[in-house]
């Protein structure tokens, strides 16, 4: 799920795939880091980005982007420090001209605040309360499966990865089935935004109301399960209590709304990095077939290799030093995922895809530190399942390289909007 990648980041900042090239706004124009020339990065979908962070982190491991102002961090050790130290590094983005909402969310808030809202959260969040749901999540996955399994060639993205999240939220929250299409419509409006169309004006109003309706829908919902006695995610968050404290109405809504939008996305782009990952390595695909017993570490690996939020994003709260370079007081401070989880300094051949590879607990797959994902134990066991339902009911899954593939491109996400993808039923 999303809350460990900063929901918080506004349009206008975005990143293409692990292309970290935000729109620059709030404070701290005009300062810079050094005159040396960076070399231009690379697409996404040119192999030599990969080299191009290796350069940074070995050359430049904390760079103030001209263009953009944030000051990016590169390395693993400095990434986890800025994702770990939230006196320093804020989530509060409000300081650095973000409007304030009414509805701040978990995401936003820095220690004590934070640590108050996640430990009720964990009342309701548990990972046996997680781990109940598998169930569900194969009779969901199969149900789809069931309508695509016919057609020998679908879109993965639109067809699977997207659908199965948004049915398991909704029925793991309580929401009716029927508003499935409801939820999938507001899905794709932010998710297959361009950065064109960020850039137009009238856009973050537009969004804003795209958002509004979902959040008075969610409300609607939690005033009704208020005081009552259900086995729904929604109606344990809505009387979720702590030595006697509760949430409020609208932190309760703003959790379901992050669960939904945050949740859904990130792991709708792992399922499908790990469908493209595995037929890029059919080697890996294969053994997993013959030993599911490995699939759990196989997830961990399309986590670490692709992790499907680019950057954590901070607030400097006071002038530091970090990777050699002093960061003013109010700055972007962003923590490169993807050049982390291929950092050298802590994984050995970063950049082999390998499925023995153990590296749960370290890797920035689900964000790391105070926002570490509270509902990544979900999303693992989304995509654990949906690999297994896959296995079982196609013995050949192959991506079509020469077929409609396109990357993501709004905020923060690393995966796919098309995925073409040639199914044979076992």
């Amino acid at each position: 799920m999303g809350a460990g990648g900063d929901p918080s980041v506004r349009p206008g900042a975005f990143s293409q795939g692990c292309i970290d090239r935000p729109v620059l706004q709030g404070k701290g124009d005009g300062v810079s880091t050094t005159d040396i020339e960076i070399p231009p990065q690379p697409n996404v979908n040119d192999p030599a980005i990969y080299d191009w962070y290796r350069m940074m982190r070995n050359e430049h491991p904390v760079h103030r982007d001209p263009a953009t102002g944030w000051w990016v961090v590169y390395r693993y050790a400095d990434a986890r420090h800025v994702l770990t130290t939230p006196g320093t590094y804020s989530s509060e983005m409000h300081r650095m001209g973000f409007p304030e909402s009414g509805l701040e969310s978990l995401p936003q808030m820095d220690p004590p605040r934070h640590t108050r809202v996640r430990q009720i959260l964990s009342t309701a969040f548990t990972p046996a309360s997680i781990a109940a749901y598998e169930p569900q999540i194969v009779r969901l996955t199969h149900e789809i499966v069931d309508e695509i399994a016919g057609r020998g060639q679908v879109d993965l993205v639109a067809d699977l990865a997207y659908t199965v999240p948004i049915a398991v939220i909704l029925e793991i929250l309580g929401l009716p089935a029927e508003d499935r299409v409801l939820f999938y419509d507001w899905a794709r409006k932010v998710m297959n935004v361009t950065p064109e169309e960020m850039a137009q004006e009238g856009y973050l109003e537009a969004l804003g109301e795209l958002q509004q309706e979902a959040i008075s829908y969610l409300r609607e919902k939690v005033r009704e399960r208020k005081d009552k006695d259900s086995d729904d995610m929604l109606t344990r968050l809505a009387n979720a209590e702590l030595d006697g404290d509760r949430l409020t109405e609208d932190e309760t809504v703003n959790f379901a709304n992050v669960m939904f939008a945050g949740g859904h996305i990130s792991t709708t782009m792992t399922i499908a990095n790990a469908v493209d990952l595995l037929d890029l390595n059919p080697g890996a695909q294969e053994e997993l077939r013959r030993n599911r017993d490995l699939i759990p570490q196989a997830v961990e690996e399309v986590l670490r290799h692709r992790p499907p939020i680019t950057t954590g994003l901070r607030a400097s709260t006071r002038e530091v030093e970090l990777g050699g370079v002093t960061i003013p007081e109010n700055q972007h401070v962003a923590a490169s995922f993807c050049s982390a989880n291929r950092d050298e300094r802590q994984f050995p051949d970063p950049e082999a895809f390998d499925i023995h590879r153990r590296s749960e607990g370290r890797h920035f797959g689900f964000g790391f530190g105070t926002h570490h994902c509270i509902g990544n134990a979900l999303g693992r066991l989304e995509t654990r399942l949906v690999l297994n339902v896959l296995f079982d009911r196609f013995k050949e899954i192959r991506v079509d390289r020469d077929g409609d593939l396109a990357w993501a491109v709004p905020p923060q996400m690393v995966g796919f909007d098309r995925l073409p993808v040639f199914l044979q039923p076992a």
